[in-house]
């Protein structure tokens, strides 16, 4: 397959992705357009391998917490004001309001574990090589998330209401 046909066919679940992992349209759009230069760069080697896809993703999700790490002082920043930078991905991904602020407030690595999980039904193997990690670590990283989300979407008088015997 070539990369056009292979781009036309991909970039929308690309788009997805990087748009879950990002929380914001508009830098997703950015992050899957350098993902596709650097696919379109390496195509040849990339077309040749058992499964591109899993290739990509991994490019763009190192990406993405390469540029996560790098803006860590406007990444706290922009946590501050989660619910009103994030305001694209209830409608358009189907998240409430609180889910989405919810995952706002979780670390880059936790919140691509989740949402490329459970979201974008990607394996655990996959995440793994995505994130160059074992797939022990996806599992504990989506463990800590899944607790982290549980508690930030638990009613307090429901968790108080649980603690008393």
């Amino acid at each position: 397959m070539d990369f056009e046909t292979w781009a036309r066919a991909h970039t929308p679940r690309l788009l997805r992705v990087a748009t879950l992992l990002t929380g914001r349209r508009a830098e997703a759009e950015d992050l899957v357009q350098d993902v596709l230069l650097v696919t379109y760069q390496r195509w040849e080697s990339i077309a040749a391998m058992e499964r591109p896809w899993a290739y990509v993703v991994r490019t763009l999700t190192n990406r993405h917490l390469a540029n996560a790490r790098s803006n860590g002082r406007e990444l706290r920043r922009m946590r501050l004001h989660a619910l009103t930078e994030i305001s694209c991905m209830p409608e358009e991904l189907g998240f409430e309001p609180d889910l989405a602020a919810a995952l706002a407030g979780l670390g880059p690595r936790q919140r691509a574990v989740l949402l490329l999980r459970h979201v974008d039904d990607i394996s655990d193997d996959d995440i793994a090589a995505a994130l160059r990690c074992s797939v022990a670590t996806v599992r504990s990283q989506a463990s800590r998330a899944l607790a982290l989300l549980r508690s930030a979407l638990t009613p307090a008088s429901t968790s108080a209401e649980s603690r008393q015997p």
